[in-house]
């Protein structure tokens, strides 16, 4: 029996989450945000910053993001496109 942590059962590891809240930060858009906050309803992100945070995400982390998961949904808060990234990741790996 393995200890395995099922990534979609339980919040995404720190580590993820403070490396995405990183580049809100280098881009000066993390004035009050954390890590549940709506990013489209709070004004942080709009769609042609979604992509830049997708080109971002996939040369941080050395993944490839699908087109099926760059949805509103997905990119809503930095806890959720963390799970993108933990998903993207798993396919990466095979």
């Amino acid at each position: 029996m393995t200890n395995r942590i099922d990534r979609e059962q339980g919040p995404p590891p720190p580590d993820e989450r403070e490396r995405i809240l990183e580049f809100f930060r280098n881009k000066g858009r993390a004035a009050g945000l954390g890590y549940d906050t709506d990013l489209f309803r709070g004004g942080y992100i709009n769609s042609l910053f979604a992509l830049e945070m997708v080109v971002h995400l996939e040369k941080t982390f050395g993944i490839r993001i699908a087109n099926a998961e760059i949805t509103e949904e997905n990119f809503r808060t930095i806890s959720s496109i963390a799970g993108v990234v933990n998903r993207a990741r798993g396919e990466h790996r095979g």
